[in-house]
């Protein structure tokens, strides 16, 4: 460890604390400002533009599109050099937004801040492939998603506090990725083979990442969509009871993974947790009553605290040495098309009713469910309609 760190022994974090910390980093960039998001629109443009929820959801946008080309670039890097730029970065990217004059600065900024946030994204999880095998890995993975989810919950309250001060105020949140910068300096990330040009093979990887999507697009659209429920539409405090449950069970299931891995086989665990979301997303879009909802959001959080780490250990362990930062970039990308899905999905179906989305979603997922346990009979139908129509 440097210098700086071994003056603090009491206080030094191992090195799996600081990726748990950079990863809940990461969840700063849009957790932190979005309860300030209206009056951030009322102070730029004077009104209610729309404006504030672009800036709030584009370093998604951003994880999206340039995840997989970010792994690949933090590959060809020093990981621990990288590691501490990157989380600079996502510092002074974040804290610049709060200095805007105008959405043109603003969204800048978050263009910067999603970048910055895709590259931590990238160098924990490649951290997490290159440091850890088997057990210690999947107990890596299965804290690393309980306290992104536990963190998630922490931002959003702290800058709801930070609000009240100004819609500036919250953007001070950011500069707690600075310490995490200042211990990351201080170990050896024992970097995977240096190769920044290899691709991962996409086939065994496609699957779980697709999961990743719809998983994360299930669990989003709860805090996206729940506020517009006619049960909680007038009682805002519900509607955060409700995204609370949702995120305290998703954070709880994936703390004690392991223990439920031991107790039943873990396609058993995946197939219930599938079902949970489904069950849960039907539940959400039919429900009438706040206890309704309510069990309806402890389903998929339950479902999605088991399919978030029990996916990224099966793409981890798909991957090769070699291309861990990329497959880094890969899994971004995916949970961040998931917010953005959930997003679009909340935009363009909610005009068929609040619980439109949910029931569309579930419908989706039980035809992909069914389509994928049909696979084998339905191939044949599959060539001879491509036959036929080529």
């Amino acid at each position: 460890m440097s210098a700086g760190a071994q003056s603090l022994p009491n206080l030094a974090p191992t090195r799996r604390a600081v990726i748990w910390a950079a990863s809940a980093s990461a969840v700063m960039s849009g957790a932190a400002i979005a309860p300030a998001v209206p009056l951030m629109d009322a102070a730029l443009s004077g009104a209610a533009t729309g404006w504030g929820r672009v800036a709030l959801v584009l370093p998604a946008l951003v994880i999206m599109l340039a995840g997989p080309w970010i792994g690949r670039q933090t590959a060809r890097m020093d990981q621990r050099k990288g590691f501490v730029l990157a989380l600079c970065a996502l510092a002074g990217f974040g804290v610049l937004g709060g200095f805007a004059p105008g959405f043109v600065w603003l969204l800048l900024s978050r263009v910067g801040l999603g970048l910055a946030t895709a590259a931590v994204l990238c160098f924990a999880t490649a951290a997490i492939a290159a440091l850890y095998q088997g057990a210690e890995r999947a107990q890596v993975i299965n804290r690393q998603s309980a306290i992104n989810t536990f963190g998630g919950v922490v931002f959003v309250l702290l800058g709801g506090l930070l609000s009240q001060m100004g819609w500036r105020v919250p953007f001070v949140l950011y500069l707690l990725a600075l310490p995490v910068a200042f211990f990351a300096s201080g170990f050896d990330w024992k970097p995977a083979l240096r190769q920044g040009t290899v691709r991962p093979d996409l086939a065994p990887l496609k699957r779980p990442l697709a999961t990743i999507a719809l998983a994360m697009t299930a669990f989003y659209l709860i805090p996206v969509q729940a506020p517009y429920m006619p049960a909680l539409s007038a009682a805002p405090a519900l509607a955060g009871l409700t995204i609370a449950s949702a995120t305290l069970v998703s954070g709880i299931t994936s703390w004690k993974i392991a223990a439920l891995m031991e107790a039943v086989p873990e396609r058993s665990v995946e197939v219930a947790a599938i079902g949970a979301v489904i069950l849960g997303l039907v539940e959400f879009g039919l429900g009438a009553s706040v206890a309704a909802l309510l069990i309806a959001a402890m389903l998929l959080g339950a479902g999605f605290g088991v399919l978030l780490p029990l996916t990224v250990r099966r793409i981890m362990a798909a991957g090769r040495p070699e291309t861990a930062n990329a497959t880094a970039g890969l899994i971004a990308s995916a949970l961040y098309a998931g917010q953005v899905s959930a997003s679009a999905l909340a935009l363009l179906v909610s005009g068929g009713g609040a619980g439109a989305p949910f029931i569309a979603l579930a419908a989706g997922l039980a035809l992909v469910v069914f389509l994928y346990a049909k696979r084998d009979r339905l191939r044949p139908w599959g060539r001879w309609i491509a036959q036929n129509i080529a």
